[in-house]
């Protein structure tokens, strides 16, 4: 089949720019700097009234193709599907810009990958196609062509002349339940009749007496369940010879044939997504009924697959695919195949489309209704749209933002709102790095994978209190509670609040909020001792947006002490004296010193190697002093910077592109409207949505974006 999956001509084509739809408007006059800064931009909103019309109507830029990456892939097949494999997971690892792997500018394609794509529909298209009652077939083996363990050949049958058995070696098409009937008389001799058994492999599967004479052969039957399609023995088997010289009686068995009829109902659990996609069924035979069921099925299975309806030309090149089915001896569900595989194999699924009506043109025009239901689906969901969703963008209503307002919240309330704690909170709050982080045996031999297991799932359950709006998110760095199992709870020092991943209080503890979660002090630490650089970096890249310049070439890294000479904080301190280094070193290490009095798995300790801790410093960009994490995340939540920088993260993961020069006012009244509505994560995603840069783009400013 992988041959014929080309033959159509609609697998994978070009992936770089998608011809525009006739009759799109061609105005191509840019927008200038000094327009925009002309555009009003509202007043701040109450809370009453924020995002509920975006007051910034600026320039919404434009997304790359987007191509699908291993995330948004398996959540798409296992959506449409109904599939529980992961095959993206084999796929190469995909490239991350600005934090986040579904950036669609760095999310390449490769000739491996095509391959791994071609494999992995072969077998996904085999999985929903699974026929769990297969057509029922029949196997006769006659008598006199098989071979007894006695006996011979008599006329059409095989006579047992004395106890031995005659059997059939069988291979089942598919596992499952089988009539197995044979066809046999007897030379009747002796107070009883020929005593004859049915035998699977040598065992005995059901016995029978053969009253028949040759004149009036008997049919007998058993069913005979094969556990797999590996070959087996099916024989019929003469038990009860009898012979006596004289006078002469000699009973006999003759088998006339063995034959095998089935499967016998279904052969496997239903298949209700073989059900989903074969909306109709042809007339077996007839070339108009299945040519115009395969229409149907590809029209229905296509809009799913491509996430919008399929044109006339497009359902007609697909469904066409059953000819070349039948050009090579193949039947229906073949061509049906070899469509959906074309269907997964194209561009229309493996990336997300979006056309400008003149691809050079910076006049900006919304999304069509179901390009807008695909970018909310795979911001909120990592995956393709539901059926609610389609019936909106089919309906023609997206656009409005009482519907998207509405669509927002039904989804955020939808299980599978649990991505954006996986894949955005995960790659944000770099949770997605604990499971792999190298930790020292030696070092830190208490620390067990169910430890490892425990700081993960505590931050991703404390991101989705405040993804649900129960908390707002001023209080993310300091809150008085968490999430802790038992293992937790006695790592931290506080009470078990009972069986599993429970609320707890962290009043009167060492902890309060983000940053003094152990996830997060684990990852940005080395191996075997804690860093205050990647801890300071980590807060200047993911809660100010103010990520220190490169570091200088061939900088030595710190020297590895046998016996430690000063803390941590002091041997940086002298390692940072060269005033190529200072620059940047003032603005992380202070940051990364409040932090010290947690270990690289995010223990706390009241010294380091035995020498004092310091953990004091100054606030970049400020005066304002702090000694501790506690005091750090305090100052850190009253920053303006730091609800700008939660919405640049959220917008950039939302739009799958990095913010530009021209997002700024869209970024600034996103913040400002979100601080004015209390800053509760619901709001933030709503404002997002709404904004013209989320349903609106353009086309590509020549050598910009």
């Amino acid at each position: 089949m992988r041959a014929l999956a080309f033959a159509g001509g609609v697998a994978l084509g070009c992936v770089g720019r998608v011809s525009p739809p006739a009759g799109a408007s061609t105005d191509a006059g840019a927008p200038t700097s000094a327009s925009l800064a002309a555009t009003p931009v509202a007043d701040a909103a109450t809370p009453a009234d924020a995002f509920t019309i975006p007051p910034y109507p600026l320039d919404p830029g434009r997304v790359t193709l987007h191509r699908l990456n291993r995330v948004e892939y398996n959540a798409t097949v296992r959506d449409l599907l109904a599939t529980t494999r992961a095959p993206a997971d084999d796929f190469p690892v995909d490239d991350r810009g600005y934090g986040f792997d579904n950036i669609a500018d760095v999310l390449t394609l490769s000739e491996v990958q095509m391959e791994l794509y071609l494999g992995a529909t072969e077998t996904l298209v085999d999985e929903a196609l699974r026929d769990p009652s297969p057509p029922s077939t029949a196997h006769q083996y006659e008598g006199e062509g098989l071979t007894g363990t006695v006996g011979a050949a008599t006329g059409n049958a095989w006579n047992l002349w004395s106890n031995g058995e005659l059997p059939v070696q069988f291979t089942p098409p598919y596992a499952g339940t089988y009539h197995v009937t044979v066809r046999a008389w007897e030379d009747a001799a002796g107070p009883a009749d020929a005593a004859m058994e049915l035998r699977l492999d040598g065992s005995v599967v059901r016995a029978f007496n053969v009253p028949n004479v040759a004149a009036s052969p008997g049919e007998f039957t058993a069913d005979v369940t094969f556990t797999s399609t590996a070959p087996v023995s099916v024989a019929a088997a003469f038990t009860n010879d009898y012979y006596v010289a004289t006078p002469r009686a000699d009973r006999n068995l003759y088998v006339d044939w063995i034959r095998i009829e089935g499967p016998v109902g279904p052969v496997g659990p239903p298949n209700p997504t073989r059900d989903a996609i074969l909306v109709c069924t042809p007339t077996a035979g007839d070339v108009a009924s299945e040519d115009a069921c395969a229409r149907r099925i590809v029209a229905a299975f296509g809009r799913r697959a491509w996430r919008r309806p399929l044109t006339d030309d497009e359902v007609a090149g697909l469904a066409g695919l059953l000819s070349t089915a039948r050009a090579q001896g193949e039947g229906f569900e073949t061509g049906i195949a070899l469509a959906m595989q074309a269907m997964l194999l194209s561009h229309n699924f493996l990336f997300r489309v979006e056309l400008d009506a003149d691809p050079a043109s910076w006049v900006t025009h919304p999304l069509t209704d179901h390009e807008l239901a695909s970018r909310l689906s795979y911001f909120l969901w990592s995956s393709m749209p539901d059926a609610a969703l389609f019936a909106a963008a089919d309906a023609g209503t997206l656009q409005q933002p009482d519907v998207l307002r509405a669509q927002v919240a039904r989804m955020l309330a939808d299980p599978k709102a649990r991505s954006l704690t996986d894949n955005f909170a995960g790659q944000w709050l770099y949770t997605r790095s604990v499971a792999d982080h190298d930790v020292d045996a030696a070092t830190f031999p208490g620390f067990d994978p169910a430890l490892r297991a425990s700081f993960a799932a505590e931050t991703g359950a404390y991101f989705g209190a405040f993804l649900r709006g129960e908390v707002a998110m001023d209080r993310f760095l300091t809150a008085d509670f968490t999430y802790v199992d038992d293992a937790l709870a006695r790592y931290y020092g506080i009470t078990a609040p009972g069986t599993g991943l429970r609320r707890a209080s962290l009043a009167g503890s060492r902890r309060g909020g983000l940053l003094t979660q152990a996830s997060l002090l684990l990852v940005n630490s080395h191996a075997d001792r804690t860093s205050p650089v990647r801890r300071g970096q980590w807060v200047l890249n993911q809660l100010l947006c103010q990520p220190p310049p490169p570091p200088p070439p061939d900088v030595p890294p710190l020297p590895t002490e046998t016996m430690p000479t000063g803390s941590l904080r002091q041997r940086f301190e002298a390692h940072r004296a060269s005033p190529v280094c200072a620059s940047c070193h003032a603005q992380m290490d202070p940051l990364g010193f409040a932090f010290e009095h947690f270990d690289a798995v995010g223990a706390w300790r009241d010294t380091d190697s035995g020498f004092a801790i310091d953990t004091t410093g100054t606030l970049p960009g400020t005066t304002r002093a702090f000694d501790g994490a506690a005091p750090l995340a305090a100052l850190l939540a009253q920053d303006p910077r730091l609800p700008r920088c939660v919405a640049q993260q959220w917008f950039t993961y939302a739009l799958g592109r990095g913010p530009e020069d021209y997002d700024t006012r869209t970024l600034d009244g996103l913040a400002r409207d979100w601080s004015a509505a209390g800053l509760r994560l619901p709001d933030l995603v709503t404002g997002i949505v709404l904004s013209e840069a989320f349903t609106h783009r353009r086309g590509e400013i020549p050598g910009g974006h």
